[in-house]
């Protein structure tokens, strides 16, 4: 009896894609698990799919002997690395310029003036510890140059693999900085937490750069069409920028709508009932 391999980002869609391919139910199968499947260090070192072999029971096979079987090549498991070595640092142009009426934008984006503890250099030293400690379970040869500004622990990676841990949209940096921060603030409350940014090849700065010329821009269209302008949806550290970036402008004010990955921002243009009274 022929038996087949299939693959899957788990046990159960190689599976469904067996059941699929052979147009045959689960039980009709004899399924051999060959590899389960791993989601490797932070999604991004060590990824392996699920990988199965079936082959059709006896008894199923005899019900229908006049069918044969589809010919299935059997895919080859390979482990790949899918990141970007150099991000966008240019925000996509917004999707449309009309908007519903936001929501009120979270903490994340404004968050509150809250006292922090002091750093010292055994805390320095610890944060910096323990970041090396999660490179080198990627594995990635880097450096850690960690300093303190404006009350927040800075962590700067230094090495041949730094952009492969900024990743695509600067996601695997975000990752590595939330990982850390979890880490060193466990057993801190959260009104006193300590302030951990970790950057590399100055992802940060440059991200900064970008958003501004980006909400620059869009403000200026905002004022000009006298009109909301959206841009497209953004993680709560970029929109955080924005708001800060904006919050200068007097002639307009953002607000924020939208759940989880699909929130964005909305630039309004001041008193645009005011304006459009006096155009008509």
């Amino acid at each position: 009896m022929s038996s087949y391999e299939f693959t899957g980002k788990s046990v159960k869609e190689a599976i469904s894609k067996a059941c699929a391919e052979l147009n045959l139910s689960e039980d009709d199968l004899d399924i051999e698990v060959i590899e389960e499947s791993a989601r490797g260090f932070l999604g991004i070192v060590g990824h392996r799919d699920a990988r199965i072999r079936v082959s059709v029971k006896l008894s199923s096979a005899m019900v229908q002997p006049e069918e044969e079987l589809p010919a299935v090549s059997s895919p080859t498991v390979s482990q790949e690395i899918v990141v970007d070595e150099r991000p966008e640092l240019t925000p996509t142009e917004p999707e449309s310029e009309s908007a519903v009426e936001p929501e009120t934008p979270d903490e994340e984006e404004h968050p509150a003036a809250t006292p922090r503890i002091v750093i010292d250099e055994e805390m320095v030293s610890r944060t910096r510890s323990t970041l090396e400690g999660i490179l080198q379970r990627i594995p990635v040869e880097a450096e850690v140059a960690a300093s303190v500004v404006e009350g927040a622990i800075h962590l700067d990676i230094r090495g041949d693999g730094s952009g492969l841990l900024i990743g695509k949209r600067g996601q695997t940096l975000d990752a590595l900085q939330f990982i850390l921060s979890k880490c060193i603030n466990k057993n801190i409350p959260s009104s006193r937490r300590i302030e951990i940014i970790v950057d590399t090849e100055n992802y940060r700065q440059r991200k900064r750069e970008s958003l501004r010329e980006t909400a620059l821009k869009m403000s200026l269209k905002a004022k000009k069409t006298l009109k909301p302008v959206s841009f497209n949806p953004m993680p709560p550290s970029e929109r955080r920028i924005v708001h800060l970036i904006l919050a200068e402008d007097s002639e307009v004010y953002t607000k924020s709508y939208g759940e989880g990955p699909m929130r964005r921002i909305i630039v309004y243009p001041r008193k645009v009932g005011a304006n459009k009274r006096r155009r008509r």
